[in-house]
């Protein structure tokens, strides 16, 4: 078996074995219910890039359409907001979206969150590209211009060209892709010279990961787990300048779910004020589960941040 990293063509190390059934069982965890057969079609492993610090799934062959019908059916799998969106629209300032030939592509685009935030930019000057059809339609009745597919049938289509966007966006999208070398390529070809490209990830290994295993933090749902070094030598693979971005970083809410998480799983919906109630309750367990993640976010490079916004510019 050779395994090959996505950036790099040193030999990476194995992190861990992850059996299909083993998989499954976290599935069933996380979702409160039993995967139908085939929804894991391989036993997975774990690997680092030693160049990088890439964590990347082999083989590298993502969920099939079954596996995401069936996650995606499921309540609170598509977040309705993210710090990102309003990051980026932080980024693009007032003077970008009020030009005449200022267009965005989000790609990955989901039920059209993002774009609907982009108050100052008309619903035809927003480009929306999903797989999921249903997203789509989603995108299509809020006035978005719409294609379902790939960035590459979209180009066949007709439905956009080269180099055509000022802003392209893909958020959470790279750590479910095969081969990112290759998809961020596609973002930069379709953003126009000195356009910029953003996109976000979780920054892995999570902090909540170190009390939990997340399971679609993993194949096959995420095929490569990012850190700023792996972004670092995708934009040198790229050519490209980059910026990165974090959110504040907050232990007690990084405390608060891995609480929430192992008390009540995942998913389960629990007002907040029964949440903080059974922490006061099990004060000594919630202190030591502090105290480990302080110690954890001091060792952290980015003081135990679970997500990251990469900007990439394209050379003018």
């Amino acid at each position: 078996m050779n395994v090959t990293s996505p950036l790099s063509q040193q030999p990476p190390e194995k992190i861990r074995d992850l059996p299909a059934p083993f998989l499954r069982e976290q599935l069933a965890s996380y979702f409160g219910a039993t995967p139908p057969d085939g929804l894991v079609e391989t036993d997975y492993s774990l690997w680092r890039c030693l160049e990088t610090g890439l964590e990347f799934s082999w083989p590298l062959l993502p969920g099939n359409d079954d596996f995401y019908k069936w996650v995606s059916s499921f309540a609170g799998y598509y977040p309705q907001d993210r710090w990102e969106y309003a990051a980026v629209q932080r980024l693009l300032g007032p003077a970008d979206v009020a030009q005449s030939a200022f267009k965005v592509l989000d790609v990955g685009c989901g039920q059209g969150d993002f774009l609907r935030g982009l108050a100052a930019v008309p619903p035809e000057r927003k480009y929306a590209l999903d797989l999921n059809a249903r997203a789509i339609l989603a995108c299509r009745a809020q006035g978005f211009r719409v294609c379902c597919g790939t960035i590459a049938s979209a180009l066949a289509s007709g439905f956009m060209v080269a180099q055509e966007f000022p802003v392209v966006t893909a958020f959470h999208c790279l750590e479910h892709v095969s081969d990112p070398v290759a998809f961020v390529r596609e973002l930069l070809g379709v953003a126009s010279p000195g356009g910029r490209v953003f996109l976000s990830t979780p920054y892995s290994p999570m902090l909540v990961e170190s009390e939990w295993f997340d399971v679609l933090n993993h194949p096959p749902h995420h095929m490569t787990r990012w850190n700023l070094a792996a972004y670092r030598g995708l934009a040198k693979i790229l050519g490209v300048e980059m910026r990165y971005y974090t959110p504040a970083p907050c232990v007690f809410l990084q405390v608060r779910i891995a609480f929430h998480v192992n008390k009540y799983g995942p998913l389960m919906h629990v007002p907040r004020l029964e949440v903080l109630g059974n922490m006061l309750k099990r004060a000594p367990q919630f202190a030591a589960l502090w105290w480990r993640f302080v110690q954890r976010s001091r060792k952290h490079k980015l003081g135990g941040v679970d997500s990251i916004l990469v900007e990439f510019t394209v050379p003018a």
